[in-house]
């Protein structure tokens, strides 16, 4: 698949098959593909990658994600079987930048997924309350120092994959 079909093709996905996995080798491949975006004053030391394949452990953020927000318990996971929760460090060049290295990271992994036939989704909102549980971070082996950003969540759903659209100007543009 070219680059630009990638792009055109990827979108959110929000009903996982939970019990179809993806192989090893692919979820391997999509981290390298992370692991190749840049960041900014090139700090790879201030990112930590953490992939999820425990469905106890998903369980676990899902119920701790849901009573931090005072909710009702639900899938803030959509059902995929893997999650790449990307953690920055506490100690950072600049106010915010965490946020942009991390957005980096996750999209080149959810072009490299749709590359590779895995449905994805950028996830924001449910990984800021297990920043903020400290014992289930330590749990998840999230280094001391480091909070979670975001994270892709991979998979395949249940109503198939999406078709390419095609490329085009979607937002506010103005060209000077």
């Amino acid at each position: 698949m070219q680059t630009l079909e990638a792009i055109a093709k990827r979108k959110s996905t929000r009903d996982f098959d939970p019990d179809k996995a993806i192989p090893e080798e692919i979820v391997d491949t999509i981290v390298k593909a992370g692991c190749q975006a840049p960041i900014g004053g090139n700090d790879r030391k201030s990112l930590h990658l953490t992939v999820c394949r425990n469905k106890e452990i998903l369980n676990e953020i899902n119920q701790s994600t849901a009573a931090a927000m005072k909710m009702e318990p639900r899938d803030f996971f959509y059902g995929a079987p893997a999650v790449i929760i990307v953690s920055a460090s506490e100690k950072q060049m600049a106010p915010g930048i965490e946020c942009a290295n991390a957005a980096c990271v996750i999209e080149n992994m959810l072009i490299a997924a749709t590359d590779a036939g895995v449905d994805n989704i950028y996830l924001w909102g449910g990984v800021q309350a297990l920043a903020k549980n400290a014992d289930l971070c330590a749990k998840m082996g999230i280094p001391e120092g480091f909070k979670p950003v975001s994270a892709a969540a991979l998979g395949y759903s249940k109503s198939g994959s999406s078709e390419a659209r095609e490329l085009s100007v979607s937002l506010a543009v103005n060209y000077i």
